[in-house]
């Protein structure tokens, strides 16, 4: 309750456990959970861990304050955190997170992002032997590259003389925001938050001069579905198009690339070539990314894609008798087929495919799909109950059976305007579906745009409230129903 997360050292981020506990309190209200939440993240975004100057989270704080980072940059973990930061921007409007969101997907372009629009696995730790020598400054040189602004950005940055590290080196690191640090120290908010942005510029061109980590530059069918979804949850909140068009190059290369004839994909892609066969996690996130795109660009390219993984899944992953997910597929040479079940620093296998059969069965109307889900919830309920912490992506899934979860119905010329005014709204628990024209997907059957304006359909279990057409109209009606 001091600096967020859990209470203990090393300290990773766990980026499903913050958002199991926002979704909790989208159904409870439970201040609490949304203060613990709200906590994490300042401390996470103000902390070593978070790069100040590029952009983009470390894998863990060594310590407990989250100060002192393992420098290594993982693309699970960015892609995952920029949905959390996203997410928490629609619920809190919190202009730390805003940042938090651009900075993460301008580091991910910059640094971790293929010709093709893949994404690279990781950056490492070290460089020229050291762990963090690319990150870190000596106080001669952040007041050399400064000059006049240094004092005042020593003081923001809590660059010492002596070194706040080791070897006489400097983590930049926050105790406060850029505006209550600015109401400390008696400055105009809008100026101050100028000449931070412009003393970062001048670290990173600096930075990008010294000899860079190494690069691992496999790209990773799961971690590339989770980045992509961390690119529509950043549309989602803040509407840049610059974030749909790296989601659908993304998107693009996935199903060019990766997805093949037969609608497998593999784990790993290098030098223009798919290696290993794809494990469960592969096809869930992808799946999860394709699901969220097709609902912020109403292109059915992307809903139909996540239909035809989810069918090899079933294909071939599924236990029937069990209702759960192998790891591994029915050709694997393995003698024991695992079953992911428990999420850690990335969501278990299974609980993302349950998430994914849900929302699917939702967007496809298709009822096997969603009693499947259902199933694979309702029999890990006991485990869930005792040991949250290790099944909060499974928790995060059970506040959607809480309420029925909304189906909004959008058709006419400015669908895409009208679904981003809702989507910067917090209404975690809900589908979209969209069409200007016209459409086979089953929600969109009978559903026309009234007197030929763009017209918003709020509803649950089929059962559609009164036609609007306006996004304030179909807010009102959700929240009624929140």
């Amino acid at each position: 309750r001091e600096k967020g997360g859990m209470d203990r050292a090393p300290k990773f981020p766990m980026p499903a456990n913050w958002l199991f506990l926002s979704r909790y309190y989208a159904v409870t209200k439970n201040k609490e959970a949304l203060r613990q939440v709200q906590l994490t993240l300042n401390e996470m975004a103000f902390g070593g861990i978070y790069d100040q100057v590029g952009g983009g989270f470390a894998r863990y704080s060594v310590d407990a304050r989250w100060f002192a980072p393992h420098f290594e940059k993982m693309l699970y973990d960015n892609g995952q955190l920029i949905s959390l930061y996203a997410e928490a921007f629609t619920l809190t409007k919190t202009p730390l997170y805003e940042q938090v969101v651009r900075e993460t997907i301008a580091f991910a372009e910059r640094e971790l992002m293929s010709e093709e629009g893949g994404f690279y696995a990781a950056l490492d730790a070290d460089s020229e032997g050291e762990e963090g020598k690319f990150y870190v400054w000596t106080h001669q040189e952040f007041s050399e590259t400064l000059g006049e602004a240094s004092a005042l950005m020593q003081a923001y940055f809590n660059v010492t003389h002596e070194g706040n590290w080791e070897d006489g080196r400097n983590i930049l690191f926050k105790t406060s925001s850029t505006a209550e640090f600015a109401r400390q120290h008696q400055l105009d908010a809008t100026e101050f938050a100028e000449q931070v942005y412009e003393a970062k510029m001048k670290l990173l061109a600096v930075r990008s001069q010294r000899i860079r980590p190494g690069l691992d530059d496999k790209i990773i069918g799961s971690w590339n579905g989770i980045m992509l979804r961390g690119l529509v949850d950043a549309y989602s909140a803040l509407g840049d198009e610059k974030f749909m068009e790296l989601a659908v190059r993304n998107a693009s290369f996935l199903s060019e690339r990766l997805m093949t004839e037969q609608h497998t994909l593999p784990h790993t892609y290098k030098q223009g070539k798919g290696q290993v066969n794809g494990f469960l996690e592969d096809y869930a996130f992808v799946i999860d990314g394709f699901m969220g795109l097709y609902q912020v660009s109403f292109d059915e390219q992307w809903s139909q894609k996540a239909d035809r993984l989810t069918q090899t899944c079933l294909q071939h992953f599924y236990d029937r008798e069990e209702g759960y997910f192998f790891y591994t597929d029915d050709e694997s040479a393995l003698i024991a087929r695992k079953k992911e079940i428990f999420d850690n620093v990335m969501p278990a296998s299974n609980s993302m495919m349950a998430k994914n059969l849900y929302f699917l069965g939702m967007l496809l109307d298709n009822s096997d799909y969603i009693e499947k889900a259902q199933k694979m919830v309702t029999n890990i309920i006991h485990l869930v109950r005792r040991e949250p912490g290790y099944l909060s992506n499974w928790a995060a899934l059970f506040t959607n059976f809480v309420k029925p979860t909304a189906e909004v119905i959008l058709t006419g010329p400015e669908i895409k305007e009208l679904s981003r005014q809702l989507s910067a709204h917090y209404f975690p628990n809900k589908i979209m579906v969209g069409t200007k024209t016209e459409s086979d997907l089953p929600l969109l059957q009978g559903r026309t745009a009234v007197n030929n304006k763009t017209t918003i359909y709020v509803c649950y279990n089929k059962t559609c409230q009164l036609p609007v057409h306006t996004a304030n109209e179909a807010i009102q009606q959700l929240q009624k129903n929140q």
